[in-house]
């Protein structure tokens, strides 16, 4: 069985491709094989690829545009047999010449670990290298509590240990055209445990029109997002449906009093219930670091709910209500 092959889709990305691809041919772990999988590109993918003479890169075309979760899971199902690790990439990002080095060091000493992502940067400017950025959650103790709020990883940072995916047969949703990668997550974080290293080792072009920020896309993401939260959620012992999930996460409809005592009583049940469940598994910081986006997300419905703040009957209900943090680091959460 071959090292580790890069699983690289495009479609239509010819403007960012070349310095995608350098990215991945200059790295210092030389023992890969990089597989472009065009979905019918109409610009000059093609004539870009062809221009590498790297015998690394293997270029397949799609005979028909069947969408990025499906061309996923065609190279999933050609690469995992053949090789011990599945990197993702995407034709618009770019990667540190020693990511590969350092994510393979990591699943190679730690066995257990199925799938491995990096810190990275997110840029409208892919010349810059910020001071600092965004930072994902490092210990599968919090990762597997984080992603009942996001997808926690890079998509196009983690690798994949071949194994255990096809142990279990896991593939991406092809019901979704996007958010795919955090449903895959959640299935993986059922059978084997996840990393991301703290190194900053991805730079992600940030693009107006992607699948996730074009505006015409958010109603449907959100939809998917509920889906997901909504099924993960049971994994815990606690069940919502993706309507309630989404009136509590993402709705931006006023509501009264009575109801949204209801619903938030509800939340802030299940909110309980999890961080009580995560406190022998976190660290003291990450326990500190959970309830506090427990927290914001108890606030953030108040918020978006149109319930009048500074009621005090609604003060003394959440303060009431809420177990997972201390009353006056509540308060101050809360007014912040």
């Amino acid at each position: 069985m071959r090292k580790l092959a890069v699983l690289l889709p495009t479609y239509n990305a010819a403007p960012f491709l070349s310095d995608s691809i350098d990215s991945v041919l200059n790295q210092t772990f030389q023992d890969f094989d990089l597989y472009v999988y065009d979905d019918c590109s109409t610009d000059n993918t093609k004539e870009i690829i062809e221009s590498f003479k790297s015998s690394k890169i293997h270029y397949i075309k799609n005979k028909f545009n069947i969408g990025l979760t499906k061309t996923l899971n065609k190279g999933l199902s050609l690469l995992l047999p053949e090789y011990e690790y599945i990197a993702r990439m995407d034709a618009d990002d770019w990667c540190f010449p020693e990511r590969f080095e350092k994510q393979l060091h990591y699943l190679e000493t730690f066995p257990e670990f199925v799938m491995c992502g990096t810190q990275g940067y997110w840029l409208k400017d892919m010349t810059q290298t910020p001071q600092d950025g965004w930072i994902y959650p490092t210990e599968m103790s919090y990762i597997k509590y984080n992603l009942l709020f996001g997808a926690t990883f890079g998509h196009s940072s983690v690798i994949l240990r071949s194994q255990k995916i096809l142990e279990y047969s896991l593939r991406y949703d092809e019901s979704k055209i996007n958010c795919q990668d955090w449903e895959l997550w959640t299935q993986i974080s059922k059978v084997g445990k996840m990393a991301n290293l703290p190194d900053f080792l991805m730079k992600y072009r940030i693009l107006e029109h992607s699948n996730h920020r074009s505006p015409e896309k958010q109603k449907l993401n959100i939809e998917y997002r509920s889906n997901i939260i909504a099924s993960y959620w049971k994994h815990f012992g606690f069940s919502f449906s993706e309507k309630e999930i989404y009136h509590l996460y993402y709705s931006e409809i006023n509501i009264d009093k009575g109801v949204f005592k209801m619903k938030a009583e509800k939340m802030i049940n299940a909110f309980n219930g999890i961080f009580e469940q995560s406190i022998s598994e976190l660290s003291k910081a990450n326990q500190k670091n959970f309830s506090y986006k427990l927290a914001r997300r108890v606030l953030s419905y108040w918020k978006r709910s149109g319930v009048n703040r500074m009621n005090p009957f609604i003060w003394f209900f959440i303060l009431k209500k809420i177990r997972f943090m201390g009353k006056m680091r509540l308060i101050k959460s809360l007014i912040r």
